[in-house]
């Protein structure tokens, strides 16, 4: 019997756990925790519109239920010569093919800076923010101001630091403004010259923060360079297939990938939801010596932006929209995925 090995428990390997046949295939899950947090509700659960429970995922109990083995592991090194997968317990696993879907990372956590990468941190993270007397984000993207816009909605008095531009300038940038203003964000549009806890600038006066979270986009995970494979910038780097240049046996999909022939497409979770059909499919596929299938990205697609209850803006390619609509669907799109994987 072949085995696939999933490593992470992200967008992507969960509907391979839901969906992936177990006649002649033995499957198994290694997580960092047993719970998966779902980004898309994360500004949700900050303003106050979702519990802890309501966007988490428990992939242990997904995997009983759909016949597949998890354990509870941080995977510290990969082996593809040898096929075998090292974990931080010191255990080893062997596999015929092996995926990984790990998301991002983020820095160094301390007393003051902190991180939702990988995102079992979030529930620690998100109650340091709220309890913080002088809280930052750091960012200029939409996971920042979403953060810092859900945080000032519930009380929490934030601070946003961003480049002068939102959005790499964006055309929603300027509604973006308009909320941030409305919900009276402090926002520094300068970005600090280092991290520390007493923020430095150039032109702005100097910020003390007892909590910094950075939301500055996706950073590589060590395991990749750590196992000797072909990378760039720490992202494994996988064909067409979702497969390792090197290694035809390792797969991956979601933000710690990046594909040579669409290098700039979004490392995010709507990335990971499309590429998830093509990833089983392959893994299958590769197991029985069978021709995989071609993941093409989408040009556009749907963003919406949680800016507080019943506030949004939503984004397709440049146009963008401040009807409340925007909220309710999200609230709808949210949920949806979410009933999909309760065990």
């Amino acid at each position: 019997m072949k085995r696939i090995l999933l490593i992470g428990a992200g967008h992507a390997h969960l509907h391979c756990i839901t969906h992936g046949p177990t006649e002649d295939v033995e499957w198994l899950v290694l997580n960092a925790s047993t719970y998966q947090y779902y980004s898309g509700m994360y500004s949700g659960l900050a303003d106050g519109t979702y519990d802890i429970d309501e966007i988490r995922i428990d992939v242990a109990a997904l995997c009983r239920a759909n016949d597949k083995q998890f354990i509870e592991e941080t995977v510290i090194k990969i082996d593809p010569d040898e096929k075998v997968v090292f974990g931080s317990s010191g255990r080893r696993y062997t596999y015929d093919v092996v995926s990984t879907n790990i998301g991002s990372f983020d820095w160094a956590e301390d007393t003051t800076r902190l991180s939702i990468k990988p995102n079992y941190r979030l529930p620690d993270t998100l109650k340091r923010l709220q309890q913080a007397k002088r809280p930052v984000v750091i960012g200029s993207g939409a996971a920042a101001v979403e953060m810092a816009a859900s945080l000032k909605a519930a009380g929490v008095p934030i601070t946003l630091i961003t480049d002068p531009e939102l959005l790499s300038g964006h055309p929603a940038a300027e509604a973006i403004t308009r909320r941030l203003e409305e919900l009276d964000v402090y926002w520094v549009r300068e970005r600090p010259i280092d991290d520390e806890s007493l923020l430095r600038f150039k032109q702005h006066p100097p910020i003390e923060s007892d909590a910094i979270i950075r939301l500055t986009g996706a950073k590589a995970p060590a395991l990749f360079a750590g196992s000797n494979l072909y990378t760039e910038d720490g992202f494994l780097l996988v064909n067409e297939q979702l497969q390792a240049l090197d290694h035809p046996s390792l797969f991956a999909a979601g933000d710690a990938a990046t594909l040579v022939a669409y290098p700039n497409i979004p490392k995010n979770g709507i990335t990971a939801v499309r590429q998830a059909p093509i990833l089983l499919a392959n893994l299958l596929r590769y197991v029985q010596e069978e021709t995989l299938q071609t993941y093409r990205p989408q040009t556009n697609y749907l963003t919406i932006l949680s800016m507080g209850p019943r506030h949004a803006i939503s984004l397709y390619g440049h146009h963008y929209s401040t009807h409340p609509f925007g909220w309710y669907l999200k609230r709808w799109i949210d949920q949806r995925f979410m009933r999909k994987y309760r065990s």
